[in-house]
């Protein structure tokens, strides 16, 4: 065995320089694992490039499906073959793990010792494949990515697939903190649904009767799957534009820090009245304060469910809700803790309440975009909002001032 490893990594590295492989660049993305690989890589590469990292070359390697696979004895071989064909890999994304999930588990074993043990199992291979990468290479950064199901069938409704990969994102997150700063978990649940809504279809038997619209912050809900289509007959993979949303998620959180991308940074030109077109009705305030280094946000929206029609307001709307949040500001990005205030009564000075209820992640990737990625354990609720300016009045200031950062640097 040890024979035949060693005559096929040199005989790949001799292939390579006598084919005139790739030349070497400032940076590698590997892509390794299952048939989202190859399509990610892809979408990746388009995105790198429309941020100017044009620098930067994505690989796929060839299929594998499982974890499992991947960990044995002739999986780890490869990964040190790939590391021989691709010596400047800096960056190694794994896509794996929903296979070993999605062939093993049934409805049945939910919540029961059989369905953790799964799960333990799941871990401990990937934490094989990741102990393995770091033996060869201890600089290496690792992205382990979860995945997004547009409308989970199989056999399953929506709500028990849903649950059994949230349960996983969970425990893939824990593993995380075990390996880091080498190892990030990047936890995209819910993007398609908060992405593309629901269109009201019934496509499914466990499909709403009603349409969502995209962005809808009551989505992503474990009940309701997303309508977003794949290829013709195929349940498992999105389109190359759904692959392509994916891509653009990993990228704003993680590779453009990974990549040094610190071109932009929040400052008072983001200033402004922020939504998402996709939910009329709805909105944020932005408000930055550059000598303290703060930022703090409004938003203005909506209750989880419509009140009952005999609920009435002397002002305003029911089910209106406004959350308010502050948090520190770190490059483009700023992690805030979500406050919601309650007790008070109209122009009235009252003993109001305030409740931490979550954080929000706020990032902007220039003036005219941003996210509001928020988590909310009181509801159940978490996702990621795409946000633009109503106006456009305060742009050409937030330009100015990031040209201004430039080039005092």
């Amino acid at each position: 065995m040890t024979n035949r490893r060693n005559f096929t990594r040199v005989a790949v590295v001799y292939l390579a320089l006598f084919l005139g492989a790739t030349p070497l660049h400032a940076a590698r993305i590997l892509v390794i694992g299952d048939s989202w690989a190859e399509p990610t890589a892809a979408a990746l590469q388009q995105v790198l490039t429309e941020n100017e990292h044009t620098d930067i070359i994505v690989e796929s390697t060839p299929y594998w499906g499982f974890a499992h696979q991947l960990s044995s004895p002739a999986g780890l071989d490869m990964i040190s073959t790939w590391f021989d064909f691709w010596p400047d890999t800096n960056i190694v994304h794994l896509s794996i793990g929903a296979n070993d999930m999605g062939e093993s588990w049934t409805p049945a074993m939910a919540g029961t010792q059989q369905e953790v043990n799964l799960l333990t199992v799941i871990m401990q291979d990937v934490e094989t494949i990741v102990d393995h990468i770091f033996a060869i290479r201890p600089d290496v950064q690792i992205l382990w990515s979860s995945y997004d199901f547009f409308r989970p069938l199989r056999n399953r409704t929506p709500s028990e697939i849903n649950a059994i990969y949230i349960a996983m994102a969970e425990r893939a997150a824990q593993l995380t903190l075990t390996r880091q700063p080498g190892l990030t978990f990047v936890d995209l649940y819910g993007l398609f649904q908060v992405t593309y809504g629901f269109d009201g279809i019934k496509h499914t038997p466990f499909d709403p009767t009603s349409p969502i619209p995209a962005g809808d912050p009551s989505l992503p809900d474990p009940s309701l799957p997303s309508p977003y289509k794949p290829y013709q007959g195929d349940p498992s993979h999105p389109t190359p534009a759904g692959f392509k949303v994916v891509a653009r998620a990993q990228y704003d959180r993680y590779y453009a820090t990974q990549l040094g991308r610190q071109d932009f940074y929040i400052n008072s030109g983001l200033n402004d009245a922020w939504y998402n077109p996709a939910t009329d009705g709805q909105g944020f305030f932005v408000t930055v304060f550059p000598d303290l280094e703060v930022v703090f946000l409004a938003w203005f929206t909506y209750d989880t469910v419509r009140p009952d029609e005999t609920v009435i307001a002397n002002l305003g709307e029911p089910g209106h809700r406004w959350l308010t949040a502050q948090g520190s500001i770190d490059g483009d990005t700023s992690v805030m803790d979500i406050s919601v205030t309650s007790g008070g009564i109209f122009d009235t000075q009252t003993v109001v309440d305030r409740i931490d209820e979550g954080t929000i992640t706020l990032t902007f990737r220039d003036c005219n975009s941003g996210t509001v990625e928020y988590d909310i354990p009181s509801i159940n609720k978490r996702g990621t909002v795409p946000i633009e300016r109503i106006v456009h009045d305060n742009v050409a200031l937030c330009e100015a001032l990031i040209e201004e950062s430039q080039t005092t640097r």
